[in-house]
């Protein structure tokens, strides 16, 4: 049973962490790897609009079949998901590598995404 509920999500991209909250209370601190230079992730404060425990992910010069545990602002350009291919390619979190999206470990994601509703607020800051 999930008894944590997370009511806020800071993404901050000059130290590549997620940030969750429970009202007031910082609950987890999750590494994070957002948009490269050239795909850089934008700064914004929206809501999570959807959720998808697995969803195939297309871009500029990629398909990206079962991204697990996304959750997507409104647009659906941007999502918070885990990145199983980074972690089997040994790459670690904290460096930018993504295509504007945040990726993070996915068991982290999992983690998040059954303690999120839709509408919780993301911020995302540099």
């Amino acid at each position: 049973m999930i008894d944590l509920i997370i009511t806020s999500i800071v993404v901050d991209l000059s130290d590549q962490k997620l940030y969750a909250y429970n009202g007031p209370q910082l609950v987890r601190t999750i590494p994070v790897s957002s948009g490269k230079a050239s795909t850089p992730t934008p700064t914004f404060s929206s809501k999570v609009q959807s959720k998808h425990r697995s969803v195939t992910m297309r871009g500029r010069g990629y398909v990206a079949p079962g991204v697990p545990w996304a959750m997507c602002v409104p647009g659906g350009m941007i999502c918070m998901h885990g990145a199983p291919w980074q972690e089997a390619a040994g790459q670690a979190y904290g460096v930018p590598r993504s295509h504007g999206c945040v990726r993070m470990p996915t068991v982290q994601a999992k983690w998040l995404f059954h303690r999120t509703k839709t509408g919780t607020p993301i911020t995302i800051q540099s």
